[in-house]
């Protein structure tokens, strides 16, 4: 097959998963963005005055562009088709170091990488974000090589994106600073450091105008170790916890530590490049910003800069001759293996089967409207109301209770939820009124993204 074949085989296989997985309900923080821009956000310079983490700035200027719609998976489709050009790109980065064979195994395991299809098919700024790390990284090693003033211009432009992305996108520009300042040691070129004028600019202004000050949504905690070992583990394609989990993430880092090894004596600039990305910056910001709240989409630009390393050392394994082959060959089938399996549960479930609950249980109404409550007053109660209002414009069979407003008599359906790793919830609950809960139905998410509902229905009276 020829090269031609191969990128139309690699990039046509990434499309089609990522255009799959944009299918499924949306998730909170998706609906959380839609409800910013639908009812807060006014004009184009408004994004910018909803100071909130959720607020991924150039994802929620694409949602504005696009505006209003009852079909909620229009806004995953441009970040679909940004994650499939960051395939592309991962390969135009490989080739420059490793040739084509690196160039075909970067398209095979960010392609197929689970995380960056999850992230990369959700309305929210992880698509972009990875999209213009990669860029910028491209066109930085361009200014060096070329010294044109329009390779930079593309960094400077690319890079300041790249901040309206996602905050975490300092992690890819700490490293390109490094590099940067590494190389001018060397070759004085005022063309690469005038390159960051733009991009630092862009960062004053965010932090002065928009993270001062910035909402924190929160979350479910999380320990950080365990928390690196599930994102780990869940690169390689293992599971988020047991001893399969820690075996899978021992795997990628044998993996990471190999190729790391190979850069730093090959190339000791990108090698301190890559260290800043991947290990020294993210480790920096968890330990300036004390945050309990750790999930694996805050490493997407060091998994992705990863990926890039382990596939420059494969390609040196498969370059060095037949039997050497088998190393690279074993990897990439168990990677490929484990994220397609990741990816095939996301298909079938996605980010929760809420609208798939809902009309389950409006089906169940004998007289409307029947009364709801919820075991959270804000994660539910969102995603219940953004579902009601699509699936019954004309009127809801619900009426949605808050916690403390439940009368004596209690209501007539609960829903609960968890997370995966969570414990079980009972067949038969009570609410503080003692009126008894039977358990319906179970709907369960299959991704990192959303959580399980569990409907219960009042099956007894007030003992």
């Amino acid at each position: 097959m020829n090269r031609f074949g191969w990128m139309i085989l690699a990039i046509g296989l990434a499309a089609v998963m990522r255009f799959a997985a944009t299918s499924g309900d949306l998730a909170l923080d998706e609906i959380w963005s839609l409800w910013f821009v639908n009812n807060t956000i006014r004009s184009f310079f408004e994004i910018f005055a909803v100071r909130h983490d959720n607020n991924h700035l150039l994802n929620t200027m694409v949602m504005y562009v696009i505006g209003p719609t009852w079909h909620g998976i229009i806004h995953r489709i441009p970040a679909a088709l940004v994650s499939i050009l960051s395939v592309w790109l991962a390969g135009r980065i490989a080739m420059r170091r490793g040739g084509f064979p690196a160039c075909v195994i970067a398209w095979i395991i960010v392609g197929t990488s689970y995380l960056l299809i999850l992230y990369g098919t959700e309305a929210r700024g992880y698509a972009y974000l990875v999209f213009f790390a990669y860029l910028s990284w491209l066109f930085l090693q361009r200014t060096e090589a070329s010294g044109r003033w329009t390779d930079a211009a593309v960094f400077a432009v690319s890079a300041s994106l790249g901040f309206l992305a996602h905050l975490t996108f300092l992690y890819c520009y700490a490293g390109c600073c490094i590099w940067t300042l590494r190389k001018f040691q060397k070759t004085r070129s005022l063309t690469l450091l005038l390159a960051h004028v733009l991009p630092c600019s862009t960062a004053a202004c965010l932090y002065l105008f928009f993270i001062r000050g910035i909402d924190i949504g929160g979350g479910p905690d999380a320990n950080l170790v365990t928390a690196l070992i599930s994102t780990f583990s869940i690169v390689m394609g293992g599971p988020l916890t047991g001893i399969v989990s820690v075996i899978a993430a021992a795997i990628f880092l044998v993996a990471f530590g190999i190729g790391y090894y190979q850069l730093w004596r090959e190339d000791p600039d990108t090698a301190a490049c890559f260290l800043t990305m991947i290990v020294l910056a993210p480790t920096v910001v968890l330990l300036k910003t004390h945050h309990a709240e750790i999930y694996p989409r805050y490493f997407v630009v060091p998994v992705a800069f990863a990926l890039l390393l382990i596939s420059d050392s494969l390609a040196k394994c498969w370059r060095a001759g037949w039997m050497a082959r088998i190393c690279p060959i074993a990897f990439i089938s168990v990677y490929v293996a484990g994220n397609c399996w990741w990816t095939v549960r996301l298909l079938d479930h996605g980010r929760g089967d809420y609208s798939q609950a809902l009309t389950w249980m409006g089906k169940q109404v004998a007289v409307s409207p029947m009364t709801v409550c919820t075991d959270h007053p804000f994660r539910n109660r969102v995603v219940f109301e953004y579902y009601i209002k699509r699936l019954w414009p004309e009127g809801s069979p619900f009426k949605y209770v808050d916690l403390d407003d439940r009368a004596e008599q209690g209501t007539e359906w609960m829903i609960r939820h968890n997370f995966d790793g969570d414990e079980d919830y009972p067949d038969q609950i009570k609410d503080p009124f003692d009126n008894v809960y039977c358990l319906q139905r179970i709907y369960r998410h299959q991704s990192l993204t959303g959580w399980n509902w569990w409907i219960y229905r009042k099956c007894a009276p007030k003992s």
